[in-house]
C-alpha cells in the first residue's frame, strides 16, 4: 500500500513538472513564466520527496530528506521572488494589462 502511495506521489510530481514546462512555453512574459515554474517546482519536488520518504528504509534517511525538503521550500520561493524583483528594478516590463502594486 505504501508503494502505491509513493508511486502516486511520483506521478503527481511528473504532472506538476510537466505543467510547469507547459507554462514556461505558453505564458506571455517572464514573470508569469517564473511563477508557473516556481510553483510547479515546489510542488514537484515536494511530491518526489514525499514519495522518497515513504520508500526510504531508514529513519536517518527520512530525516535528511525532510531537512532537504524544508530547505527547498524556503529557498525556492524566496529566490523566485528576488529574481522577479530584480527584473522589475532593472526595467523588465510585464505584459500590457498587468497591474503592479507600487510600494
Amino acid at each position: 500500500m505504501i508503494k502505491i502511495i509513493a508511486y502516486i506521489c511520483f506521478a503527481g510530481s511528473f504532472l506538476a513538472f510537466g505543467l510547469g514546462a507547459l507554462g514556461l512555453f505558453k505564458f506571455p512574459d517572464p514573470y508569469t513564466r517564473m511563477h508557473a515554474v516556481g510553483i510547479s517546482d515546489t510542488l514537484g519536488v515536494g511530491l518526489v520527496g514525499l514519495g522518497l520518504i515513504l520508500l526510504s528504509p531508514d529513519w536517518i534517511l527520512r530525516v535528511k530528506l525532510i531537512i532537504i525538503l524544508f530547505l527547498f521550500w524556503i529557498i525556492n520561493p524566496t529566490m523566485t521572488h528576488l529574481i522577479a524583483k530584480a527584473g522589475l528594478i532593472h526595467g523588465v516590463k510585464p505584459v500590457k494589462d498587468t497591474k503592479l502594486k507600487e510600494g
